[in-house]
């Protein structure tokens, strides 16, 4: 779905080596979904580097702040 490009919709810091930092709005490439042993992070790549991600911080179109 969506050539498994998904958006970032929050920040994360890695916190291990095998875990990729992002910034929100981030194109991310979903290379791998979660298995059975890890369901909530997702191998990826991301300027050319690779790692996990966790899921629930990507969404199919980038985040939309409200107008102030």
């Amino acid at each position: 779905m969506n050539s498994a490009v998904v958006y970032a919709l929050w920040g994360y810091e890695a916190e291990n080596s095998d875990e990729l930092s992002f910034r929100e709005g981030d194109t991310i490439t979903i290379l791998r979904r979660g298995d059975k042993e890890e369901p909530s992070w997702w191998w990826s790549s991301l300027f050319g580097r690779e790692g996990f991600v966790p899921y629930n911080l990507l969404g199919l179109f980038p985040r939309v702040r409200p107008a102030l």
